[in-house]
């Protein structure tokens, strides 16, 4: 299906976190675009309660506060980091094959999942559109990027994947832990 602009309204230049994602795979595939991006489906946002801890509880590993993506007026924030890595000894970051993507109300101390992403799907970086729609910047086992767009309100997922599969494994994640001066193994 054609890329619908109603639902897809992404430019490289509406988003810093989105630029730089872009930007990363141009680096090795100049025609990448987000033109060539194709509506996938919708679907209904399922939320369940979290398996982390947030910045309010005393378990919070301080470790992921610079990872946290914050909403503009601060009470929410996505968390996609703390599920699937940790520092070992080193200070080299260790994952796991699985990742879960949670907002985190702080005003109102909940922590709702609404994302789940096993060893063939990963989510390389987030950002907030607006208010209520968070943007899933993704990539597969297959080398085909993903978009996917949650509307936490009116509780929808818009998917939008790559028309072409890359031709070089992506190291978006390496790259992101790299600009923070940490260790990838």
């Amino acid at each position: 299906m054609k890329l619908n602009k109603q639902y897809f309204d992404l430019t490289k230049e509406s988003n810093a976190t989105l630029n730089d994602w872009v930007n990363y795979y141009q680096n090795s595939e100049p025609n990448f675009s987000l033109n060539k991006f194709e509506f996938k489906s919708n679907d209904t946002l399922q939320i369940i309660q979290g398996n982390i801890f947030g910045i309010f509880d005393s378990n919070f590993d301080q470790i992921y506060s610079d990872f946290l993506i914050y909403k503009n007026d601060k009470e929410k924030y996505i968390d996609f980091d703390s599920y699937s890595w940790v520092l070992n000894e080193k200070k080299e970051i260790l994952f796991s094959p699985d990742q879960e993507i949670n907002v985190v109300d702080i005003k109102n101390k909940t922590i709702n999942r609404i994302a789940f992403r096993g060893p063939s799907q990963w989510v390389e970086n987030i950002f907030w559109q607006n208010d209520s729609t968070v943007v899933l910047l993704e990539n597969n086992h297959e080398k085909q990027p993903t978009i996917t767009k949650i509307n936490l309100a009116k509780k929808t997922i818009r998917t939008f994947i790559y028309q072409n599969h890359l031709t070089f494994v992506s190291e978006h994640s390496k790259w992101r832990f790299d600009k923070l001066g940490l260790k990838y193994k």
